[in-house]
């Protein structure tokens, strides 16, 4: 089989949670960035840019592949109407948009770019959620057919708000942060209805993790759309995301248990905003005039340590699952 042909059966074949890992990777060059000294700034995204975009590329090729093929196109039908997968496809312009903000230290230019990238990405966003809300809500909504990955779907334009004050434009997300508040209450509401009523497959376990993702996307929002910041809010806040934090650590060996497959996707931007939440609201406090005790750093470099090992984890399934399509 020659090369050209090994390389379009991996994109027709990529499942649309890679870019998932994508998302985690280059979101996690930001948070490794951030704790390491500012030598660190570039060597740091220039590897996660790398694997960030070895994973995403394929994603965007499968869909790009779908216009010219109707095999490949009735494949990524199939996904765009299933609940617990279609969501997932707003991780791409997250994707784009955490990329974007690799930029903005290149001058004028850089911030430039990175706005652009931002807006093209909320605008995709947006057009997805609109997708979503009228083909599995209004045309026919279940409650059975809710998943924690609607959390992605619906709660993911949050990413807008984390990254919009990187990227010089606060007051947009603000606006994105208040909205994203309040589809988050009614998600998590709607989502943990749903598990308790019907439970949830064996096989997309992994994506309880998900639920720790909401409550952080909102610290870390509020943390970069806002000049001034309450503490107590914020505490409020962090309390809320470490506590399912918490419960989603607890449930982590029983969802390992689950035979590898592409939900292991949800193991990885998850745990990546809830360690990056926690140090934001660590610097509010301390700027705040708050004893921040010693263990809460430690626990803040656990999280990280932890998203990075999930994000290997999730890189050598979906690599494996790569090998498979190239010589199917």
């Amino acid at each position: 089989m020659s090369a050209a042909a090994r390389g379009m059966n991996i994109a027709s074949a990529t499942p649309l949670p890679q870019a998932g890992v994508a998302l985690a990777a280059l979101s996690f060059g930001n948070l490794a960035a951030s704790l390491l000294p500012e030598a660190w700034w570039v060597p740091v995204h220039i590897i996660t840019a790398v694997l960030g975009l070895t994973l995403l590329i394929p994603v965007l090729a499968r869909h790009c592949i779908a216009i010219r093929h109707s095999t490949v196109r009735a494949s990524l039908a199939v996904d765009y109407r299933n609940p617990m997968i279609a969501p997932l496809a707003t991780t791409m312009p997250m994707a784009l948009i955490t990329l974007g903000t690799y930029f903005v230290r290149v001058g004028a230019l850089g911030m430039l770019c990175a706005q652009i990238i931002w807006w093209c990405g909320v605008l995709c966003i947006v057009a997805f959620m609109a997708y979503f809300a009228w083909y599995f809500i209004v045309r026919d909504f279940r409650l059975d057919t809710v998943c924690p990955a609607w959390l992605v779907g619906f709660v993911g334009i949050l990413v807008a708000a984390v990254t919009s004050g990187t990227v010089g434009l606060g007051w947009a997300g603000h606006i994105i942060f208040v909205v994203g508040f309040i589809i988050d209450i009614i998600m998590l509401v709607l989502i943990s209805s749903r598990i308790a009523w019907h439970g949830l497959p064996a096989g997309i376990r992994p994506t309880m993790t998900i639920c720790s993702a909401p409550i952080s996307l909102l610290v870390a929002s509020y943390f970069s759309t806002s000049d001034v910041h309450d503490p107590v809010f914020m505490l409020v806040l962090l309390t809320c995301s470490q506590l399912l934090f918490a419960f989603v650590a607890v449930l982590i060996p029983w969802m390992l248990a689950t035979p590898p497959s592409p939900t292991y996707a949800a193991f990885t931007f998850p745990l990546v905003i809830t360690a990056t939440a926690l140090q934001d609201a660590l610097i509010v406090f301390a700027q705040s005039g708050w004893h921040v005790p010693a263990w809460a750093h430690w626990l803040q470099l656990g999280e990280t340590l932890l998203a990075g090992i999930m994000i290997v984890l999730a890189t050598v399934v979906f690599a494996r699952i790569s090998k498979r399509a190239a010589f199917a």
